[in-house]
């Protein structure tokens, strides 16, 4: 399952492209996301720390869109939110049981692949597609 944080970051810059020459506070932005600003204020940091966005700050400051959206991907965007994604959860098993001992490092070997082609598919979309697509 893809975290939140993906959708909110996606939503962020196509918002922010949407209002080009505005720019939009953190209160704004979590206004019209309808998540609370702490929380779009640790999307926007991620967002601003790969140069996808600006700030200004004070009183006339807020966030504004710098970057080409033809140029990102969706792929960019789910490794810059994702940590761990697919990474399987075992409950601790007796080391000596044949299953439990080896279970995690094979779910992983496979799940690993699985992300692996989700985001060869992911890297297909740029956030220009997706805009042309709402």
């Amino acid at each position: 399952m893809i975290n939140s944080d993906f959708a909110l970051g996606v939503h962020t810059l196509l918002l922010l492209a949407t209002y080009e020459g505005e720019l939009l506070t953190s209160g704004r932005l979590s206004e019209l996301l309808k998540v609370h600003p702490v929380r779009i204020r640790k999307v926007l940091s991620k967002m601003k720390s790969k140069g996808y966005i600006d700030s200004k700050e004070g009183s006339s400051g807020g966030f504004s869109i710098s970057c080409d959206l033809s140029q990102v991907s969706l792929k960019e965007i789910y490794l810059l939110n994702q940590e761990d994604l697919l990474k399987p959860k075992c409950h601790d098993c007796c080391p000596s049981c044949k299953i439990g001992s080896n279970i995690e490092n094979v779910l992983d070997k496979i799940l690993m692949g699985a992300d692996d082609k989700f985001q060869e598919y992911l890297g297909k979309y740029t956030l220009k597609n997706v805009l042309g697509m709402l």
